[in-house]
């Protein structure tokens, strides 16, 4: 989700319903950096939005170059570990906007 409205109607169902939750993610769904980027710059202003689940952004094109031979495992690795860093900093960067838009 990209929206504020979709994060807060989402985040209000939560709390109507469900005291006990501690926390959401965004899910990746396979997803660009791109979008992903939108969905964090939104929902890092939301205190009950914890962080990201990615996996197959970070893995689903590396591992269909790896399995196909066009790439070796350290190739691999170093690919999954670069886009896994660089999500990591995408979503670091969103969560600090959005303290510093608060303060």
């Amino acid at each position: 989700m990209t929206s504020r409205a979709a994060w807060a109607a989402a985040i209000a169902a939560i709390e109507a319903h469900d005291a006990h939750t501690r926390g959401i993610v965004v899910l990746g769904l396979d997803a660009p950096e791109a979008e992903l980027a939108a969905s964090f710059e939104t929902a890092a202003g939301f205190d009950l939005v914890k962080g990201f689940a990615v996996g197959r952004t970070i893995f689903g094109t590396v591992a269909r170059t790896w399995m196909t031979g066009g790439t070796d495992d350290d190739a691999a690795v170093a690919e999954m570990a670069r886009r896994y860093e660089r999500l990591c900093g995408l979503w670091d960067a969103a969560r600090a906007a959005a303290r510093e838009a608060v303060a």
